[in-house]
């Protein structure tokens, strides 16, 4: 598997978790030290990955097929990367994801999450 798509597999991890509402899924597709950041509409929204999975996916119900996604513009350089993951119709909104992501013992993790509505 070639580093862009073991990027997008981890990306896909945190989709697969957010449309099931798998806390568990999710909270393993961040890295234990990773922070989030973004808006919510006009709110400022801050928080770590595990406590999205915590307080966020694990208080939501599955996605209905209301829910669409799409992962694109993955960048990866050595042990370090970037994607950006459009989600139509999760928790009733659309939103832009930008992920970093690191390649640590062998697993790419994400290790930080900016967003915004759209």
């Amino acid at each position: 598997m070639s580093e862009a798509a073991a990027v997008e597999a981890a990306v896909q991890q945190y989709v697969d978790g957010c449309k099931a509402a798998d806390a568990d899924a999710v909270r393993d597709a961040f890295d234990e030290n990773s922070v989030m950041w973004g808006y919510l509409g006009p709110d400022y929204v801050t928080m770590t990955g595990a406590e999205f999975a915590a307080n966020v996916v694990a208080t939501a119900e599955p996605s209905g097929p209301e829910y669409s996604f799409e992962i694109h513009g993955i960048t990866v350089t050595g042990d370090v990367a970037h994607a950006v993951l459009d989600e139509r119709g999760f928790l009733g909104a659309d939103f832009r994801n930008h992920f970093g992501l690191v390649k640590r013992d062998g697993a790419w993790r994400i290790t930080s999450k900016v967003f915004t509505t759209v």
